[in-house]
């Protein structure tokens, strides 16, 4: 049984937008400061740069990447057209809805993210159960995302090892599940003992990522025969049986993909020293760089794809290993520069257990998870949440499992993340929008480092919700009619599911769950450095209003 390919893969515009840009201080207000809420058992350290947190959202979004993994999705649905000027749109879009987060993440810096948005913008009867909600859908997000990583580093693997063996390896769906088994246990190590390096880790796969499109770029366009101009511009096919214009939609999708994760950048917030300035500007970079990179990652296959049904029905499962292959007619070349593929997927699978660790540790901070005195624990030798680094790793054990199963059940779940991270990135802004931006002008001061004005903020906010819903909507679509029960798109059912499951768990367990401890937040307090000097010394605008927030 040959092993089945993922289905989805994963601004000087914004700068027009952006009112004011004033750096904050060592010391002030949040809002313009830099504040780490203390655990009940330990704090987190402050240890990422602005170009380590960067590193580890453009290691998640893996974007030229991602495109590349793909392509077999994409050509059918809107050609070349799609593919190009499809993910030039979902740049644009994205950095309405990263500009929209950073402006909130400037004020609450928290390794909550959404839900803590949320929890501080909607009014107080209702903030309790949306922003668990939310927070839960954001948990169930990124647990699928580190998934999504490590199965394809595995088929990049996979895909070197057949072209190594000159086609006498066999991918199967079980050797498919315990190279990612082996990805899961080598990264988790890494989120456990190796908490000193992660920054450095995460600078070295930014490095690593962008010589890798740059190295593969060079060899396809210099050893590749090209088609021509019109084919690369212009050409757009439909072979999905959708009417054109929801076709062009459905290739759309996988560029709105390659674009997601970006917010471990809030979740890591904790973890820098003045995350107020640095974090807007991380997510503004990461969807800059992934722009930027996949553009020309695209330009460079189109220009190279001369042979699309020897390129998407490869034995390797992986199209861009193919167009590699016949490209520089070497096996050698092509199993390196695959692995050199499947290490940026390992690379997003650290980041992923860090971002969906931090995310989970912070929920149980706020006692919006069972046993959450057990899984806000941070373990005072190795500074980093250890339990809840354990959890994620055994919740992908278990569901990874289900690789081995029908693909139709695997592709729904793998699908789900991206409309689960979508969903928490969109209530937060629309709880803004139906409130009005001055609940957010409520709680920022002129030392806010990241502002929008009230017009241009508005059309930002609007532009992000509506893309978000529109490619949500459009992701429970089939890829393809006649719809058959091979070819049904059942993310649906997934999120029915994940949705009655984190409803039953509110009415169950959600009454402990007391919303973000902004009152910790607030507190003056230092927190020591890897260094073992203290942190930067905080405090907070809302600490003088007593419950305005929290």
């Amino acid at each position: 049984m040959r092993g089945r390919r993922l289905l989805v893969s994963k601004p000087l515009f914004i700068l027009f937008f952006v009112r004011r840009y004033t750096p904050a201080s060592d010391t002030g207000k949040m809002g313009g400061s830099e504040e780490i809420p203390v655990a009940s058992h330990g704090a987190l350290q402050q240890r990422l740069s602005t170009l380590s947190t960067l590193a580890m959202a453009f290691a998640i979004l893996n974007t030229w990447i991602a495109l590349a993994g793909s392509i077999g999705l994409i050509v059918p649905s809107g050609g070349s057209v799609a593919f190009l000027y499809g993910f030039i749109f979902c740049v644009l879009c994205c950095l309405c809805v990263v500009a929209s987060l950073g402006e909130m993440a400037a004020i609450w810096p928290t390794a909550g993210g959404q839900y803590h948005f949320v929890f501080a913008l909607c009014p107080e009867q209702t903030k309790l159960p949306i922003s668990f909600v939310v927070g839960w859908i954001n948990i169930a997000g990124w647990l699928v995302v580190v998934t999504v990583q490590g199965f394809f580093g595995a088929q990049f693997i996979s895909a070197a090892a057949v072209v190594a063996s000159n086609g006498t390896y066999e991918i199967t769906a079980a050797r498919t599940y315990a190279i990612f088994l082996a990805i899961l246990t080598c990264t988790t190590v890494v989120n456990i003992w190796g908490n000193k390096i992660l920054g450095k880790w995460n600078d070295g796969a930014l490095y690593w990522s962008i010589l890798g499109v740059v190295v593969i770029s060079i060899v396809l366009l210099s050893m590749s025969e090209k088609t021509d101009a019109d084919f690369v511009f212009t050409n757009f096919q439909n072979t999905t049986g959708w009417p054109d214009g929801i076709s062009w939609i459905l290739g759309l999708l996988q560029s709105a993909l390659s674009l997601i994760g970006f917010d471990v950048v809030l979740h890591m917030t904790e973890e820098m020293p003045n995350p107020s300035r640095d974090s807007p500007r991380a997510l503004i970079y990461a969807i800059l760089v992934g722009g930027v990179t996949g553009t020309l990652f695209i330009l460079a296959i189109l220009f190279c794809f001369n042979d699309p049904e020897a390129i998407l029905g490869t034995t390797t499962g992986m199209p861009i290993v193919e167009i590699i292959l016949r490209a520089t007619k070497n096996r050698a070349a092509t199993t390196i520069l695959s692995l050199m593929l499947a290490v940026c997927f390992v690379n997003g699978s650290n980041a992923s257990i860090t971002s969906a660790s931090r995310l989970m540790y912070a929920m149980a901070r706020d006692r919006g998870v069972v046993f959450h005195g057990f899984f806000s624990h941070i373990e005072p030798k190795l500074n980093v949440p250890v339990r809840t680094i354990l959890f994620c790793y055994l919740f992908n054990v278990c569901f990874g499992l289900l690789y081995l199963g029908p693909a139709v059940a695997f592709s729904a779940y793998v699908a789900s993340c991206t409309i689960l991270l979508d969903i928490s990135y969109a209530v937060p802004i629309a709880v803004l929008l139906v409130r009005g931006r001055r609940v957010l002008a409520a709680h920022r001061t002129a030392r806010t480092p990241f502002q929008m004005g009230t017009l241009s903020g508005y059309f930002v906010n609007i532009v992000a919700v509506v893309y978000l819903v529109v490619t949500s909507v459009f992701f429970c679509f089939p890829t393809s009619l006649p719809v058959t029960s091979n070819t049904m798109n059942y993310v649906s059912v997934v999120l029915g599911i994940t949705f009655v499951l984190i409803a039953l768990y509110w009415v169950f367990f959600g009454k402990t769950f007391n919303g973000p401890q902004f009152d910790v937040i607030m507190e003056e307090h230092r927190v020591p450095t890897p260094d073992g000097k203290g942190g930067v010394s905080t405090s907070h605008k809302e600490h003088s209003e007593g419950n305005t927030i929290a």
